[in-house]
C-alpha cells in the first residue's frame, strides 16, 4: 500500500479502450445532456447531470450525479461520486466520496469515504489519511490510513495503519535541489524566452492530452533507447540520446511551473514580469510536491506534462513537421 499513489497516478493516465472522445472543458463545465461516448472533461468545477460512457476527469471540484457505464477515472481537489459506475472507479485527490456503485475502487487521497448506500461488487482498495466505510463492499477492503472508520460491511477487511511524521519537512538534499532548478529555470527564461514560452503554451493548451502524451513518450523513449544501446553501432546514439533524454525530463518541471505560475497570475488580474511568473508558479509546484502522497502524485504529474509539451514544440519548429514548412 505504500505506493498505492504512484499506481493510481499511472492509471489515471492510462485512457480505457476508446474508439472516439468528448472533450469537455471550460471553468465551471456541466455537463446535463446524455452523451454516447467517452468523455475527458477538465475545469475548475466539473458537474456531470447525464449519463455519459466513461468518464476521464480532472478539476478543483468534481461532482457526478448521473450514471456513467463504463470507468470513472478522476483527479481533483474535492470529488463527490454520487450516480453509479458500471466500471471501476480511480481517483486521487483531496476528499473523495463514492456515495454510488460501483465494481471495483482504486482511490488515494486526503479523506476518503464510501457512503451508506454505495455497493462495490467486488473490492475497494484505498490509501488515504482517514477513510470512512459506511457502505457495502462485497469482496475485499483493503485500507492503509492513519485512521479508518468501519460502520459498513466487507467481505474481507485489512487495515494498515500509518504514521506520519509530525513535521514532514523537506531533507536538505531537496532544499538545494530546488535551489538549483529555480536558478536555472531563471537562467532560461532570461536566456532563451521565446524557446521557452514556447513550450509552455503547448502545456497551457492542452494540459490533459500532454501528461497523457508525455506519460507515454518517456515509457516510449526509455524502450527505444535500451533497443538501440544492445547494438555496438547504436551505443554512441544511445549514450547521447540518454543524455538528452534525462535533461528534457529534468527542464519539464520547469515549463509546468511557469504555466502555473502564469494560470495564477492570470486569474487574480496581476501581471508580473516572466521572471516574477516563473518563481510564483515554481514556489507553488514546489510546496505541492513537499507534501507527503501528493507529492508523488504532483511530480510524475508535472513531469509528464513538461516532456509532453517539449515533444509538441519541437514537433512544431521542426521544419518537415505538421508545424513547419520544407526549405
Amino acid at each position: 500500500m505504500k505506493y498505492l499513489a504512484v499506481i493510481i497516478l499511472g492509471l489515471l493516465l492510462i485512457p480505457s479502450g476508446v474508439q472516439a472522445l468528448t472533450f469537455v472543458s471550460g471553468d465551471q463545465p456541466v455537463i446535463n445532456t446524455p452523451i454516447p461516448d467517452d468523455v475527458i472533461a477538465s475545469g475548475g468545477s466539473v458537474t456531470v447531470g447525464a449519463p455519459v460512457d466513461s468518464l476521464t476527469v480532472a478539476g478543483g471540484s468534481v461532482t457526478v450525479n448521473a450514471p456513467v457505464r463504463g470507468d470513472v477515472i478522476a483527479a481533483g481537489g474535492a470529488l463527490i461520486i454520487n450516480g453509479d459506475v458500471g466500471g471501476k472507479v480511480l481517483a486521487a485527490g483531496g476528499d473523495i466520496e463514492v456515495n454510488g456503485n460501483a465494481t471495483n475502487v482504486l482511490i488515494t487521497g486526503a479523506t476518503v469515504r464510501i457512503g451508506k448506500d454505495a455497493v462495490i461488487r467486488r473490492d475497494a482498495m484505498i490509501s488515504a489519511g482517514d477513510v470512512t466505510n459506511e457502505g457495502s463492499v462485497l469482496q475485499n477492503l483493503t485500507v492503509s490510513a492513519n485512521t479508518f472508520n468501519n460502520t459498513g460491511t466487507a467481505g474481507n477487511v485489512t487495515f494498515e495503519e500509518v504514521q506520519e511524521p509530525a513535521l514532514p519537512l523537506p531533507g536538505l538534499f531537496s532544499v538545494l535541489a530546488a535551489i538549483g532548478f529555480l536558478i536555472l529555470g531563471l537562467i532560461l527564461v532570461r536566456a532563451f524566452p521565446a524557446p521557452f514560452v514556447a513550450v509552455v503554451r503547448q502545456v497551457e493548451r492542452s494540459p490533459i492530452i500532454l501528461t497523457v502524451v508525455g506519460f507515454f513518450a518517456i515509457i516510449v523513449s526509455v524502450i527505444v533507447l535500451l533497443i538501440i544501446a544492445v547494438t555496438i553501432i547504436g551505443l554512441p546514439l544511445a549514450l547521447v540520446g540518454g543524455l538528452l533524454f534525462i535533461a528534457a525530463l529534468m527542464l519539464a518541471s520547469l515549463f509546468v511551473a511557469y504555466a502555473l505560475g502564469d494560470v495564477i497570475a492570470s486569474r487574480v488580474g496581476w501581471k508580473p514580469g516572466p521572471t516574477w511568473v516563473f518563481v510564483l508558479g515554481f514556489v507553488i509546484l514546489q510546496i505541492l510536491l513537499f507534501i507527503p502522497l501528493l507529492g508523488s502524485i504532483v511530480g510524475v504529474i508535472a513531469v509528464s506534462l513538461g516532456y509532453g509539451g517539449l515533444l509538441y514544440a519541437l514537433r512544431d519548429a521542426w521544419p518537415f513537421g505538421a508545424g513547419g514548412e520544407a526549405a
